[in-house]
């Protein structure tokens, strides 16, 4: 029986990609994510990474400069800053870090910081300056309502942003229901972009319409 619903959830997924591809018409975008999201919004699409900041996150301010002085920043040269970088809050979770110019960057999906500046150099050349797109989250602006804010001021590109309270700015995307909570390190749990243990979605998929948003 549990094989059977497995297949039956895989079919249903399968079919749920085939449907967003077809509905999607921008196929040459660049993501600027402040978390995993953008690998596996472009994962969904089927599309070639056009961005640098697939598979990493960026915290607070740095993600702020990043966004609103992109083009300078993307004209420097990442380079390593901490091989194995240790969570100070969880010893459990470690990631290198790159550096771009005085931004920190955090490559949690990556093994070292030659793996980490690879990706990010390669990307970097693919980037479309024309369609820009920014999703940002309050978790990684360490729940400052006033982060949240000065990223939509300074952007000057299309930008939407997770939060976790009411916030009263165009764009945020309010988390809906009241299982979310924060760990330890202030980390939004269930990630949105974890399966949900009933269906075939992860949960984003269920609240933020990305194809509408990107076309």
């Amino acid at each position: 029986m549990y094989t059977i619903k497995k297949v039956f959830y895989r079919v249903l997924r399968y079919t749920y990609l085939l449907r967003t591809r077809a509905k999607n018409r921008n196929t040459d975008f660049t993501l600027i994510s402040q978390n995993c999201i953008g690998g596996v919004i472009y994962k969904n699409l089927g599309l070639e990474f056009k961005s640098p900041t697939i598979g990493m996150f960026i915290e607070g301010e740095n993600f702020i400069k990043l966004v609103q002085n992109f083009k300078y920043y993307m004209s420097i040269k990442a380079v390593p800053l901490n091989d194995e970088y240790i969570d100070p809050i969880d010893s459990s979770i470690h990631y290198p870090k790159i550096a771009v110019g005085d931004l920190e960057i955090c490559c949690l999906h990556y093994k070292n910081c030659e793996d980490a500046i690879d990706a990010w150099e390669r990307r970097r050349k693919r980037i479309n300056y024309d369609k820009i797109y920014v999703l940002g989250n309050s978790w990684n602006m360490h729940s400052d309502e006033l982060l949240v804010k000065k990223l939509f001021e300074v952007s000057p590109y299309k930008t939407a942003v997770f939060v976790t309270k009411e916030c009263n700015c165009e764009g945020a995307i309010l988390l809906p229901g009241d299982y979310w909570h924060l760990d330890n390190r202030g980390i939004v749990r269930p990630n949105i972009t974890d399966n949900m243990p009933r269906g075939f979605h992860k949960y984003f998929e269920t609240f933020f319409d990305y194809v509408s948003w990107l076309n």
